[in-house]
């Protein structure tokens, strides 16, 4: 189960669209592409692209994951990814109510960015110096498969603090901006669109537009994802906060795999 999940990547990659909690505020266009490295350990290659808003730069990530069983439970519903090289199978993954079958719909979130729970993780690592057991937030991170299908993944990490993360099978893309349009266009607009002047009163209603028009595209863009998946997401971690897909963006950056599919 799981180890289809990040392998079916392989020829056709997911891009990230939205989260419950935002860990990297400064990223967009984020991509990832999935190769089987060792199908017996259940080890994939793993490469995530994605667009730095403040330097304007595009970077590429090459990490390996691994497909684990959660504690008592018979599938395999974790995805291991190592922070320094191959991530091995201790320690076990924690029993936890983390799926929605189990009627987990609380979502903890936390104020820390992505690197400082890092950063904690690293200053921490003092305490297990007797154990060469690995450490999350060191050696690796746990993201579990809240739902899957061949359209989209729905993972969380319990390390994040139960943030889930939305990811589109990048081939359905196309469809889902052209129903956010079609959707965006049908709303009208609370704040009249006309040329503005140069004046602080003008300026501001030009922000109000603005600001108006990218919520409006968040919600429309969130109720064009698949319908099963949009579900999945909210039982499991509410409406998401941070819409990950800038479309002003993504069209305009030099992506690597964006060539397979058409985003305009």
């Amino acid at each position: 189960f799981c180890l289809q999940a990040i392998n079916k990547s392989k020829d056709d990659p997911f891009v990230l669209m939205f989260r419950s909690k935002n860990h990297e505020p400064n990223i967009t266009c984020v991509l990832v592409t999935a190769s089987l490295h060792n199908k017996t350990l259940k080890v994939v290659n793993f490469t995530r692209t994605y667009y730095n808003k403040t330097d304007g730069k595009n970077y590429t990530l090459t990490y390996q994951v691994r497909a684990l069983n959660q504690t008592d439970y018979k599938l395999e519903n974790v995805i291991r990814a190592g922070l320094n090289g191959t991530p091995t199978d201790k320690p076990t993954p924690l029993g936890s109510n983390m799926y929605i079958e189990y009627g987990d719909y609380s979502c903890n979130t936390s104020s820390k960015p992505l690197s400082d729970m890092l950063k904690a993780a690293r200053d921490a690592v003092g305490r297990y110096a007797g154990s060469a057991e690995p450490v999350e937030g060191v050696n690796y991170l746990d993201f579990y498969v809240v739902y899957n299908q061949p359209h989209c993944n729905i993972l969380r990490s319990p390390f994040l603090k139960g943030g889930c993360d939305f990811w589109l099978r990048i081939s359905d893309l196309p469809e889902v901006l052209e129903r956010a349009q079609n959707i965006t266009r049908s709303i009208p607009p609370k704040v009249e669109d006309r040329q503005t002047e140069e004046n602080s009163e003008t300026t501001t209603q030009s922000e109000d537009i603005k600001k108006e028009k990218t919520h409006n595209f968040e919600e429309a863009l969130f109720r064009s994802l698949p319908t099963a998946c949009r579900y999945a997401f909210i039982s499991a971690c509410g409406y998401p906060n941070d819409m990950m897909y800038d479309k002003s963006i993504c069209k305009n950056a030099q992506i690597e795999l964006t060539s397979l599919v058409s985003l305009s």
